[in-house]
């Protein structure tokens, strides 16, 4: 099913509206590389996700995804590839209805796509990641556990985000597999998975447990 079918479907979604931290400071070259690096992440998961994407004002993004029990996954996707880079964004995850799609998902309108963006303008201090959702009581169940995931993504060096990257986009792949592809040791992406302030699988059972809840309340 195309992403367009599955959001004829879809009675509930999720948006994702993101903001490059310090964009400024960003040299052009790199600039250039880091938008590469997401828009590669969105199209690898258009289709599976059924999510379509929109750049804006430079270094601003909006996602829609058909299957919004993925969007937190997405959020965290996201957090890591632009921390393997050096650099950071906020990300408001809404989830709710969409009452206007258009092609252009700029230009949608709904709950979902306010609750994200007033998610976004309400970040404040060192918060990067925020779920609202038009449910009030899925939205209670979450938002503390994603405060904690924000704040564990947050200390993550660029190399160790790189890994538990690897990690998320390729699931079944050993360690020894993992270490192939970053170019070390088994020993040390054992070491990068799991340090002093960080766990892969606290962060695997974060996901599925945000899944879980997204699919309960939204019959999926």
């Amino acid at each position: 099913m195309s992403a367009h079918d599955a959001r004829n479907y879809a009675t509930n979604y999720a948006v994702l509206t993101g903001d490059l931290v310090q964009s400024r400071t960003i040299k052009a070259d790199r600039y250039d590389s880091v938008l590469y690096q997401l828009e590669q992440l969105f199209a690898s998961k258009a289709e599976d996700w059924a999510l379509s994407y929109s750049f804006y004002r430079g270094d601003a993004f909006q996602l829609l995804l058909a299957k919004p029990q993925y969007g937190v996954r997405l959020a965290v996707c996201i957090r890591l590839t632009l921390l393997s880079l050096g650099q950071d964004c906020k990300i408001s995850i809404g989830i709710g209805a969409v009452t206007n799609l258009r092609q252009d998902i700029k230009s949608a309108t709904g709950p979902a796509f306010t609750l994200s963006g007033t998610g976004l303008d309400s970040l404040s201090g060192s918060q990067r990641l925020q779920l609202r959702c038009q449910q009030s009581e899925l939205e209670n169940i979450l938002a503390v556990p994603v405060q904690l995931a924000d704040a564990m993504l947050a200390k993550l060096t660029a190399r160790q985000a790189e890994a538990v990257l690897l990690h998320l986009i390729n699931p079944g792949l050993a360690h020894e597999a993992l270490a192939q592809k970053l170019g070390t040791s088994r020993a040390n992406v054992t070491k990068l998975l799991n340090n002093s302030h960080f766990d892969y699988q606290l962060l695997q059972a974060f996901l599925a447990y945000c899944e879980q809840h997204i699919c309960r309340s939204m019959a999926l």
